[in-house]
C-alpha cells in the first residue's frame, strides 16, 4: 500500500515536523505548533487559492507560528522550503505539498 499525505497522520507528527524544521533553521527562527485555523477565523486565508480545482479536496492539517527578525519574500520562500523538506523527511513521502505562508498584519 502506498502511503499518501492524508494517510501519513500529519497532525500526530506535528512535533516531529516542528523539530525537523527547527533543526533546518540553525536558530534563525522560533517555531510553535498551533491548531489549524479555519478560513472564517483567518480573513487572509479566506481568499480562493489560485488553481482552486487542484486544491478543492485539500484541508488544513498543520499550522505553525514562525517568528523571525524580519519578514520578506525571501524569508517566506525559505520558510516554505524548510517545512516542505521537514514534512518529507518525517513522513518519508516525496509527493506535492501545499503550504500557505503569510504574515500577521498585527505584527507586521
Amino acid at each position: 500500500m502506498r502511503e499518501t499525505l492524508s494517510s501519513a497522520r500529519l497532525a500526530e507528527r506535528a512535533d516531529e515536523i516542528r523539530e525537523a524544521a527547527l533543526a533546518r533553521t540553525y536558530g534563525n527562527m522560533r517555531v510553535a505548533t498551533r491548531k489549524p485555523a479555519t478560513a472564517a477565523a483567518t480573513p487572509g486565508l479566506a481568499r480562493p487559492l489560485a488553481g482552486m480545482v487542484q486544491a478543492e479536496r485539500l484541508r488544513l492539517a498543520l499550522a505553525f507560528q514562525c517568528d523571525v527578525r524580519e519578514w520578506t519574500t525571501d524569508v517566506a520562500a525559505w520558510t516554505t522550503e524548510v517545512f516542505a523538506d521537514s514534512i518529507r523527511t518525517v513522513t518519508g513521502l516525496s509527493g506535492l505539498v501545499l503550504i500557505a505562508v503569510s504574515s500577521d498584519p498585527a505584527t507586521a
